[in-house]
């Protein structure tokens, strides 16, 4: 039977844990932390979708790009015999030319005295692009760029490893921990229906990024409600649901979470969390739920070999 009381103060503490979540993230955004890795973000410039794609299409794992003496102002140097990403630049020019001057009362040419119409110099922009160099921040070195979201370092206690491997049962989709190249910590595979946890972050990373994954499968597969979400909705959502579910088990991840949900939010109203405050709870509840059966069983389970084993002792021969 149902433990009805037990659910229901769940539902109390994921409520109040997500009304928290959401009052930590505003307070965040008017941290000096959060301003200052928006003035660094500033100086970078936003590339065109064309441009999106080319870079894409030459390095499919870069995250910041940027030209070789913008990453100067941001005393970082590129590697010695790193490749430039080539883009498409604007690289207008000024045309001068001569043009009548026309009367603004009739709409015809002015007149000299000698009856030839009046010019001026006009000056005109003509259009044109030229290919241009980017290198992404993995092609460079030097000064750290401002960070908002600190990786989890440190090894999982027992409880917690416990709740790992409750995860992995839990998962929707198989897991398999591997180093992965960039700079995702883990990834959710629609298409393979897979979710890969890099192999080489700290164990408290890898159980939070465990979460955030396996929310993007239940959240943002092809047959969910949230697979029509934007990027940002679903991201905001992932990290939510997994500060939820650590934050419940005592696992503290609003250094990395908190930082990670500003970046993901499209304005200081963080509208994709306030819309999406009840699919946090109700993910992060049937979540907790069935790693709750799964610990209850394997608890029930101990306490059964525990009272057998005295009894098999006391049976044999000595």
């Amino acid at each position: 039977m149902k433990d009805t009381k037990n659910t229901s103060t769940r539902q109390e503490k994921l409520k109040a844990l997500t009304e928290q979540l959401e009052k930590s993230i505003q307070d965040f955004m008017e941290s000096e932390k959060y301003k200052a890795f928006l003035s660094s973000m500033a100086k970078f410039h936003h590339y065109s979708l064309n441009n999106q794609i080319l870079i894409a299409v030459q390095k499919p794992d870069s995250t910041l790009c940027a030209g070789y003496t913008t990453w100067q102002k941001q005393n970082r140097y590129v590697k010695k015999g790193e490749k430039g990403i080539r883009i498409i630049c604007p690289s207008p020019y000024k045309k001068e030319y001569l043009k009548d001057v026309i009367d603004k009362t009739t709409g015809k040419p002015e007149l000299l005295p000698d009856g030839k119409a009046k010019q001026e110099i006009v000056q005109k922009v003509i259009p044109f692009f030229k290919v241009g160099y980017v290198y992404d921040i993995s092609q460079t070195e030097g000064q750290p760029l401002p960070e908002i979201a600190d990786i989890l370092e440190g090894d999982l206690d027992e409880g917690l490893k416990s709740l790992k491997e409750a995860m992995l049962q839990v998962s929707p989709v198989p897991v398999r921990f591997q180093p992965i190249d960039g700079e995702a910590n883990g990834f959710y595979s629609p298409a393979t229906k897979e979710i890969v946890v890099d192999s080489r972050i700290s164990e408290k990373h890898s159980l939070k990024t465990l979460i955030h994954e396996i929310s993007h499968a239940m959240l943002h597969n092809p047959e969910a409600s949230g697979s029509q979400s934007t990027r940002e909705t679903k991201e905001v959502e992932a990290e939510s649901v997994s500060y939820v579910v650590c934050q419940y088990y005592g696992l503290d991840t609003s250094e990395y979470s908190f930082g990670y949900i500003a970046d993901w939010s499209t304005d200081k109203t963080t509208p994709e969390l306030k819309a999406s405050l009840e699919n946090i709870r109700n993910t992060s509840n049937e979540i907790i739920s069935n790693v709750e059966q799964i610990l209850t069983k394997e608890e029930t389970l101990e306490q059964a070999v525990s009272q057998i084993l005295p009894e098999v002792h006391r049976g044999r021969c000595m």
